[in-house]
């Protein structure tokens, strides 16, 4: 069903939209107070539908107590919006509605049609929407000021001006693998692991907890140029000093951070045109559950690291290279596919799956986006600023369980 497949590719999006996460009360009628914030009411509906909500969308952690921490949260950020004077144009909205229902490639009709036919009512999904764009605008109004990028800051964001020299940054990885039912597990302790201080520390830590082929290694990457690294990790990574930990990265099927170990400006030098980002998989031919598996439900190079973990006797390669230096009858395989598209081809007793990861660009200095680098620096900034508010309006609240 479309929907069903759709609504996976929701769960990254559900999570950039929620800051937090909470459980429906049992007692009392269906829209009797279960939580009072402050001033503020929140149902037993509203938590039964949220919780559905989460569970539909299939949101990591637990769906009970994720749906009532985060109506708390909600309460909380529409008192500011209420108190800034600040509201949801109908337009805005609506937009906003058509661009999470596109990411499950439905109009909002077929989108709010699906959620109805799962139990949840449309309210629910315009209620979540709105506080996240009344939050949005919150932050703004309160932090916008402090959150302005310098000049020199953005100098040394992707590659120098015309000095010639280029960022390149040295770090350290985990990623950990996701597993069904350990989600709450995997999330706090990614989040313990983020306030690592110490280099040896979070190496020692990689090589304990991750699920990367660097694990052995101590998660150590080498030396590479910042504008290599995926976009969204950019802005991240240049906003750290050496010793610092991102916040946990939500990708496909795992969680992620990342420690600058080092910072250094190099001499720059034209990347490979078209260099050549890929997995390959290998596993026993006659094992047809992976077979099966892997086309129903792979969709990102990143599942395949949780796919290795559990099975020690799969190998999995990946690595970036120019297409002059991957063997031809590789590259013949690798040439027509698309970012995550993928092949599987069965040689003997051994089944290969190769995967493309994505194409690298040549991009000359002039062509690098200084804008957008600024907008994702303080993107990261507002970030911080807000989880901070956050956390001092819940210490702040009066929160009543019925």
């Amino acid at each position: 069903m479309m929907f069903k497949t759709s609504l996976k590719t929701l769960t990254a999006l559900g999570v950039a939209l929620c800051l937090s996460v909470g459980t429906p009360a049992s007692s009392g009628g269906l829209f009797s107070a279960a939580i009072r914030v402050n001033e503020s009411v929140i149902t037993n509906f509203e938590l039964q539908q949220r919780q559905r909500f989460l569970e539909v969308l299939k949101f990591p952690g637990n769906p009970s107590s994720l749906a009532r921490e985060q109506l708390i949260e909600e309460r909380l950020k529409q008192g500011e919006a209420k108190k800034l004077g600040i509201r949801v144009p109908e337009q805005v909205l609506k937009a906003s509605i058509e661009e999470y229902a596109g990411r499950a490639n439905l109009s909002p009709e077929e989108f709010i049609s699906e959620l109805e036919k799962a139990g949840v009512d449309q309210s629910t999904l315009i209620e979540f929407l709105r506080t996240a764009i009344l939050w949005s605008e919150v932050v703004r109004a309160k932090f916008g000021a402090q959150s302005a990028i310098s000049e020199e800051q953005l100098e040394r964001s992707v590659k120098a001006d015309a000095s010639g020299t280029s960022i390149e940054v040295s770090l350290t990885e985990i990623i950990m693998a996701i597993e069904p039912g350990l989600e709450e597990e995997t999330q706090a302790k990614a989040q313990e692991l983020a306030n690592i201080t110490s280099i040896n520390k979070f190496s020692e830590a990689a090589r304990e907890f991750s699920d990367a082929p660097t694990a052995e290694l101590g998660g150590k990457i080498t030396w590479q140029k910042l504008d290599s690294l995926p976009p969204v990790l950019q802005p991240l990574i240049f906003g750290l000093a050496p010793g610092d930990v991102t916040e946990p990265l939500q990708i496909p099927n795992a969680v992620a951070l990342f420690q600058l170990r080092g910072i250094r400006e190099t001499p720059f030098r034209r990347p490979a045109p078209g260099a050549i980002d890929y997995a390959q998989y290998r596993f026993p031919a006659d094992d047809a559950k992976t077979l099966s598996a892997l086309r129903a439900d792979l969709v990102h190079c990143d599942d395949l690291y949780a796919w290795a973990k559990g099975n020690p006797n799969h190998d999995l390669i990946r690595e970036s290279a120019a297409p002059n230096e991957i063997m031809q009858t590789r590259a013949a395989l690798l040439k027509p596919l698309d970012d995550n598209e993928f092949v599987i081809e069965i040689t003997g007793a051994t089944a290969t799956l190769t995967m493309l990861c994505g194409r690298t660009p040549n991009l000359d200095v002039a062509d690098v986006d200084m804008e957008q680098i600024r907008n994702g620096l303080r993107s990261k900034r507002l970030d911080d600023f807000a989880n901070g508010f956050l956390e001092n309006l819940i210490d702040d609240a009066r929160i009543v369980y019925k």
